[in-house]
């Protein structure tokens, strides 16, 4: 299990990685717990955060894929990681039970798991508590994963806190990777700002005040 210490170390560019569990476009279309616009909206923020600061991902879909009931990934996170393989799951309901997914979790070398899917109690739960057991610290990214209502997504998310892990949002891996990044090594964070600047615009829920600020962070650097 993850020790209080562990919890508390930041995430980072360096031991952080992003698992996008089974979010699939009819899938996407059967979730209630969140609007579907934001939905996509926030999916594409954490894998354009993930490009940004060059996390590994691990992707997976359940039922066939792209040919079967459940559809393709959606196209942000596909469209984002054309080159990554895509771990098609016919019979483990618990993607960590698949050894190619375990493998490719195990080969990110990242104790630190940040989980997005569809949907939150079956994609979420069951992975979410092998890899607690498994010593990783898992984090939750609530605006980007969703269910069939809000009560069935509420239960879930109250039973993944209770198994250890860490409800979190997108908007504030994006904060804690940014700060992370800085605390590391300042001058190559700043380089950064620009697409962090323009990450803000499109995907947080304030984007003119971020703009505003981002703008005026940039004009009076050293």
């Amino acid at each position: 299990m993850t020790t209080a210490e562990e919890y508390l170390v930041p995430v980072s560019p360096q031991n952080a990685a992003v698992l996008f569990i089974d979010n699939q476009t009819n899938l996407m279309l059967g979730t209630n717990s969140i609007d579907t616009t934001l939905l996509l909206n926030n999916t594409a923020g954490l894998a354009s955060l993930a490009s940004i600061y060059e996390l590994p991902v691990v992707l997976t879909t359940t039922g066939g894929g792209a040919d079967g009931p459940s559809g393709a990934l959606v196209h942000p996170i596909t469209d984002t990681f054309p080159n990554q393989p895509i771990i098609n799951r016919l019979d483990y309901l618990n993607a960590m039970d698949d050894p190619r997914f375990a493998e490719a979790v195990t080969k990110t070398g990242r104790k630190k798991v940040i989980l997005s899917g569809l949907t939150t109690d079956f994609c979420l739960v069951y992975p979410a508590a092998s890899l607690i057991a498994a010593g990783y610290h898992v984090l939750i990214a609530v605006d980007a994963s969703g269910s069939w209502t809000k009560e069935i997504n509420d239960a879930a998310l109250q039973r993944l806190i209770q198994m250890g892990a860490t409800p979190t949002n997108v908007q504030q891996l994006a904060g804690e990777l940014q700060n992370a990044s800085a605390v590391d090594n300042l001058d190559a964070s700043r380089e950064k700002h620009p697409h962090l600047f323009e990450w803000f615009r499109r995907y947080a829920p304030a984007p003119a005040l971020i703009s505003m600020n981002g703008s005026y962070a940039t004009s009076t650097q050293d």
